[in-house]
């Protein structure tokens, strides 16, 4: 890949992120769920998709997170980044007040901290669940909530 190339975000399904996915990654499941699908494409070839949605872990489900359940790229760590930015302003256009993603800790997390997450820490419990993971975090929102009360 030439670093001057562009490279552009384009929306996705989720059928065609998990198409990606099991394309790319052989050990691959299936998402049968998503808010939303990011794909990122050079030269009109797809080369990276990202999948959100709430996350599995109870302590952070509480309806204003979301969480990137899927995210690879053929594409570098420019496409990564790319990715994460995205999903973090879709989040925020959303309403959302935080988004989250988990990193083997043998991944590097250049495309993370390009977009502007930060490491968040896990609790003991967590910890132990999920080893070998690194989870970070983005806070979308400046202006604080009442939790619990929504307007519509």
């Amino acid at each position: 890949m030439v670093k001057n190339e562009p490279l552009y975000l384009i929306p996705l399904t989720l059928r065609q992120a998990n198409e990606f996915a099991e394309e790319h990654r052989k050990e691959h499941r299936p998402i049968a769920y998503d808010k939303f699908s990011i794909g990122c494409v050079l030269e009109s070839e797809l080369i990276g998709a990202a999948i959100v949605g709430y996350p599995r872990e109870h302590r952070l489900n509480n309806g204003l997170t979301l969480a990137v359940r899927f995210i690879y790229t053929t594409g570098g760590r420019r496409a990564y980044g790319m990715l994460y930015g995205a999903a973090a302003r879709a989040a925020s256009a959303l309403g959302y007040c935080r988004i989250v993603a988990f990193l083997p800790e043998n991944r590097s997390d250049s495309g993370l901290r390009a977009a502007g997450w930060k490491p968040l820490e896990l609790t003991e419990l967590e910890k132990r669940r999920k080893p070998g993971l690194l989870c970070y975090e983005q806070r979308l929102m400046v202006r604080h909530r009442c939790p619990g009360v929504v307007s519509i």
